[in-house]
């Protein structure tokens, strides 16, 4: 019966949909009416109506897809040159040779592109005006190279018009011109000056032969307009991204917007084209495709009525019901409380601000608005790493953009405050476990961990910490209160009644291997070699900031770390005065504890720094804790700016070592294969792979690169019970790569080495160790030229 009505549809306005959907064109807005009719037996083929339908005329609930070979053999080139016009005419001559792409960008987008990566500063000269990207693909290398060498030739003979051809020489060549398409679009979600390049008229679509003309048009209307806009898109398609520079949340840059957008869609009339083909029409573009377009949108009117006749699924979107009149903005989320109406009734929402950090108000309100929702923080595909608990666990309140989206509810009012200390936003809270990859990866960088940091300190300042959390936040205690009594903590680790006790009383997960605890020993050893007073070495000098592992339970990293220095005639001083950085703190929004530790550090190291001291860690959450959380748990006295700056973790300050050509190269060979993993805080660093690039610097040693992921310890996370089974599911990956056939792991995280023991015997080691043991530093090697480094074997309940 749908399809019978459909068809009824599709006959009486052939006239319309032909002349509105011509063939000319590679797509269309809204409903794709014009090739619905099987040529064989010229039945209705409802599945495609539904898929280009955005959720408007049905609901699907069971899909089967056909999947389409990839073409094995590609060829890539970057066209450059010295105008936009002839760009695009060049475009339409090499469409002529069938180029799988063939996507054009205008001299904004070469800007963006040389400023986001130094690489294309060195590829791109400022002087193109534009670019075009072209690649053919094929059963063989050599059909595709010599389509792009009749490309190219056609692109030379307009010698005073291309300035400049690249061509990809290999596949990492390849992927490397593709960022220019894929990657850079995104980062102008980075800009947060008030006037960037906004997504307003997205999605134009002209028949390719038009793109000259229509580019033409489009430059001259903005010249009419006053506006500057970013212009990239595919050529091949004749589909088009216009993005001007305006600052959308100004009610008065409004009506200049709309105005734009009306010019500018008269272009896109006069070269037979039309807009939502590639994206969609959504809740923006459907009221002005019902302007340009009334007759084929009254078309659309009738087959939604014929699915949908209460306009129930996705109403506003390609066919207007007037709802999407006032969505084409997004309201600017609230920086500031609304002013106290005391007649207002107790249940309406306020508006609130969210005060415990260091920071503010409006700052709260920018990282919000830096969220436009895209949702690249819900990828599952590597090598994005963002983000592990999504992935775990695929709900929308798991996500970070949830996270965004709840504080600027609370901003704006359309939240209760008293919700922050319920136990649902607590939930939602709860999944984010501090690992700081949004904020790396998001290619707006909204700091997602600070607002979560906001939303748990509000939480725990209504409800408090439970005991077991309360404990755990507190490790470097526990793992103190333990090395006191050395000999009966290490033996109840390792026995599994007294395990069992362990996870009944303070929570910590019976199946979870655990290290050794060894008390002091570190910084006795440290004041015996007079490492607790300030050097008096008069070249470069370090303070070597304890974390709780190197200080608690493995005094050998420490003391590896040390005569890494001191090889390198590096002073040393470990200042016995310094405390646990506090990230267990932060990640629990226990942030008054966090900041009487924050504080205590900012004293000692603020000292070292006036006196020259590089600050070391070799824990990099313990690096992200003082570069990213102390500048939001204490005040700004000036000092603040120098520590972070003299900040970093030990691998990191090794291989600035190397590139400026001051690391000795006198490694002996070390006969092990290793599986690298690169920790969340070191991948959230300026330098993300330093450890490894370290390791490769030794030979004899075969390091592999563990592609698995986030390791799901996240600090104390994965010690507690309530997590542990989540906290195995995040690091399933990483765990069954150290089951291959490696040596032994390697990761400058002590909790990432935890989970990579998890469920082998085999060792994982600090990279430090392994340059220290190539040093010859640490005890000699074992029979087959393996040391107790690589060969000591773990428990069952505790690590090596």
């Amino acid at each position: 019966m749908t399809a019978a009505g459909v068809d009824a549809i599709l006959r009486a306005d052939q006239a319309i949909i032909a002349r509105r959907q011509p063939a000319t064109r590679r797509g269309h807005g809204g409903y794709g009416l014009h090739d619905l009719r099987g040529a064989a037996d010229g039945t209705i083929d409802l599945p495609r109506l539904l898929c280009g339908a955005e959720g408007t005329l049905g609901i699907v609930t069971e899909a089967t897809l056909r999947t389409v070979r990839v073409d094995p053999a590609t060829a890539v080139g970057l066209l450059l040159f010295d105008s936009l016009e002839r760009a695009a005419e060049m475009a339409v001559r090499i469409t002529a040779l069938g180029p799988s792409a063939c996507d054009l960008f205008d001299r904004r987008h070469l800007a963006l592109a040389r400023s986001a990566r130094p690489a294309f500063d060195l590829l791109i000269p400022p002087i193109a005006e534009a670019g075009l990207l072209v690649e053919f693909t094929g059963e063989d290398a050599r059909s595709c190279n010599a389509r792009l060498d009749d490309a190219i030739a056609a692109a030379r003979k307009a010698r005073r018009s291309c300035i400049d051809i690249r061509r990809a020489e290999d596949v990492h060549d390849a992927a490397f011109f593709w960022e220019l398409s894929r990657t850079v679009v995104s980062t102008l979600a980075g800009v947060r000056a008030a006037v960037r390049p906004v997504p307003f008229l997205e999605d134009i679509i002209v028949p390719p032969a038009a793109v000259p003309d229509f580019l033409r048009r489009l430059q001259e209307t903005l010249r009419r307009s006053q506006a500057t806009a970013m212009i990239f898109g595919h050529a091949a398609h004749g589909e088009f991204h216009v993005r001007p520079h305006a600052d959308p949340r100004d009610p008065g840059e409004r009506p200049r917007l709309e105005a734009l957008a009306d010019a500018v869609y008269a272009d896109v009339l006069a070269c037979d084209g039309s807009i939502g083909a590639e994206l969609g029409l959504g809740l923006s573009r459907t009221p002005a495709f019902g302007r340009l377009f009334p007759d084929l949108a009254a078309t659309f009117s009738r087959v939604k009525r014929l699915f949908d006749p209460d306009g129930i699924l996705a109403p506003g979107r390609v066919v207007d019901t007037g709802a999407a009149a006032t969505a084409r903005f997004r309201a600017a989320p609230q920086a500031v409380p609304a002013a106290d109406d005391a007649a207002a009734p107790e249940t309406v929402a306020r508006p609130m601000s969210l005060p415990v950090l260091n920071w503010e108000p409006d700052r709260v309100a920018a990282e919000v608005d830096a969220c436009n929702g895209c949702g690249a923080c819900r990828g599952v595909a590597a090598p994005q790493r963002m983000c592990p608990r999504f992935r775990e666990n695929p709900v929308e309140e798991a996500s970070p953009r949830a996270k965004a989206n709840i504080v600027a509810a609370l901003l704006a009012g359309r939240l209760d405050p008293r919700t922050v200390g319920g136990e649902m936003l607590q939930a939602i809270a709860d999944t984010c476990f501090n690992c700081h990859q949004c904020r790396t990866e998001c290619s707006a960088h909204v700091d997602i961990p600070a607002l979560v940091m906001e939303l748990k300190a509000a939480n725990v300042a209504v409800n408090s910490l439970s005991f077991r959390r309360w404990l755990l936040s507190r490790i470097d205690a526990l793992s103190a209160w333990g090395g006191a009594v050395r000999p009966l903590t290490n033996w109840a680790l390792g026995d599994p009644r007294a395990r069992w006790m362990l996870e009944k009383t303070i929570g910590i997960a019976r199946g979870r291997k655990l290290p050794l605890v060894t008390g002091n020993q570190f910084l006795r050893w440290a004041a015996r070699r007079g490492l607790t007073r300030p050097s008096r070495r008069s070249g470069p000098r370090v303070l070597f900031f304890l974390d709780t592992y190197a200080r608690r339970h493995d005094p050998l990293l420490g003391q590896a770390f040390v005569g890494l220095l001191e090889r390198h005639g590096i002073g040393v001083l470990v200042d016995p005065r310094q405390v646990a950085a506090g990230m267990p703190l932060v990640s629990e929004g226990d942030l008054d504890g966090a900041r009487r530790l924050a504080r205590t550090n900012m004293r000692v190291l603020a000292e070292a720094v006036r006196l020259g001291y590089r600050i070391v860690c070799t824990e990099p959450a313990a690096v992200t804790c003082i570069r990213h959380d102390y500048p939001l748990l204490v005040e700004d006295d000036g000092e603040l700016d120098r520590v972070i700056a003299a900040t970093c973790d030990a691998t990191s300050f090794l291989l600035e070592l190397h590139r400026e050509g001051r690391l000795r190269l006198d490694f002996r060979p070390v006969p092990a294969q290793v599986l690298y993993h690169a920790p969340c805080h070191s991948r959230s660093g300026p330098l993300p792979t330093a450890g490894e690039h370290l390791l490769r610097l030794v030979p004899g040693l075969n390091v592999q690169t563990a592609a698995a992921g986030c390791s799901g310890m996240a600090g104390t996370f994965g010690l507690a019970r309530d997590h542990y089974r989540t906290s195995l599911r995040v690091g399933l990956g990483l765990v069954s790569a150290m089951r291959s056939g490696v040596t032994a792991g390697a990761t400058e995280c002590s909790a990432c080495r935890i989970q990579m023991e998890q469920g082998t015997t085999k060792p994982s080691v600090h990279p430090v160790k392994l340059l220290a043991r190539a040093y010859g530093m640490l005890p000699g090697p074992a029979p087959h030229g393996l040391d107790d480094l690589l060969t000591t074997t773990s428990g069952r309940l505790v690590t090596t």
